[in-house]
């Protein structure tokens, strides 16, 4: 077997100009040695007192600086950090350059945010005990989580291809000098978006196997509940009317956000807000963080749209939201 070669660093790799002498240490050695022999020709038939001392220490120095390093470290590193050390300031001055920094409300008030919730920590009351097995496994609130992001993600599409054919009828409708023929297209983008809205019904019907198959593992003796009761529990909330809570989680207009408590004032971890547009169709899950807070990356457009939770054993209203292109103060959800 053959030896493996041992490592070098070749970051710091420097040329070998005669044996081991690199050419570094030969600049050194050249320079004190010519300076000695420049001192001996011109200075030392003068004054030879002066001029020997100054060749012995010429040539110690070209020696010292080529071949005495200290601390594995050759004599010129040492000799520039002196110099810098020497140099370089050691008191700073601050000074205000006047720039504007943005001005965020989540980060100005995260002391208070942080205080809130120790303080909700110390005053925790233990939480009822839970109901009957009438209330959705973690499976199957996953698998809401996928189908409303499914949903979201045809919604979008279909509004891409609704953008699509918008232009499409834009372009032809324009006076041009060569005509041209759209009905290729807009055949394939028809196609499309009829493809992509059956896939939405299909989502939307799996959405609603999954949630209307909850009440089979109820107790015996469930009471129907009369549509008018129904309507009843629906909370329509308007952005006006909307309870201002300490802090903002958005800048954005049109993006639904909240803070999600129990019926004792503890926020609420791990909660599933599902928002739904005026078809029934998901378009937004959402997940409380440690705090209970919840808020959706993108914008939606305007229109009325329904929110609900789901967390454990606790219940909560379904609130009705409208949204008119205003930032959003955070929704203050609390359980029954």
């Amino acid at each position: 077997m053959e030896p493996h070669a041992i490592p070098q660093n070749v970051t710091s790799f420097q040329f070998h100009l005669v044996g081991d002498m690199t050419l570094r240490q030969f600049l050194y050695l050249a320079t004190g040695a010519g300076i000695a022999y420049f001192i001996f020709i011109f200075l030392s038939p003068v004054y030879p007192l002066i001029a020997w001392p100054l060749i012995l220490i010429s040539a110690s120095l070209g020696a010292a600086f080529a071949f005495m390093p200290i601390a594995s470290r050759p004599l010129d590193y040492w000799l520039g950090a002196f110099l810098k050390a020497i140099y370089q300031p050691t008191k700073r001055v601050w000074q205000k350059n006047n720039k504007d920094y943005k001005n965020d409300p989540l980060f100005n008030s995260r002391l208070v945010t942080y205080l809130s919730s120790l303080e909700l920590a110390s005053q925790q009351i233990n939480k009822p005990a839970g109901i009957p097995a009438s209330l959705p496994t973690t499976a199957e609130l996953g698998k809401t989580v996928d189908l409303a992001r499914q949903a979201q993600n045809l919604q979008l599409k279909i509004l891409q291809t609704e953008r699509t054919l918008n232009q499409i009828k834009s372009k032809s409708q324009q006076a041009a000098v060569i005509p041209t023929d759209y009905s290729n297209q807009v055949n394939k983008i028809i196609a499309d978006l009829q493809t992509l809205v059956s896939q939405a019904s299909q989502v939307r019907n799996q959405l609603d196997t999954v949630t209307k198959a909850e009440p089979m593992k109820t107790a015996p003796a469930v009471k129907a509940i009369p549509a008018a009761e129904l309507k009843e529990q629906v909370k329509v909330v308007t952005p006006s009317k909307i309870k201002q809570t300490q802090m903002a989680l958005t800048t954005f207009p049109n993006v639904i956000n909240g803070v999600v408590t129990d019926n004792t004032g503890n926020y609420l971890e791990g909660g599933i807000a599902v928002i739904y547009d005026k078809e029934g169709l998901p378009v937004r899950a959402l997940k409380t963080n440690k705090l209970g807070q919840f808020t959706g990356s993108t914008p939606l457009p305007n229109g009325s749209y329904r929110l609900t939770l789901e967390k454990d054993n606790l219940t909560f209203d379904t609130l009705q939201i409208e949204l008119n292109g205003e930032v959003l103060p955070p929704l203050l959800i609390k359980a029954k």
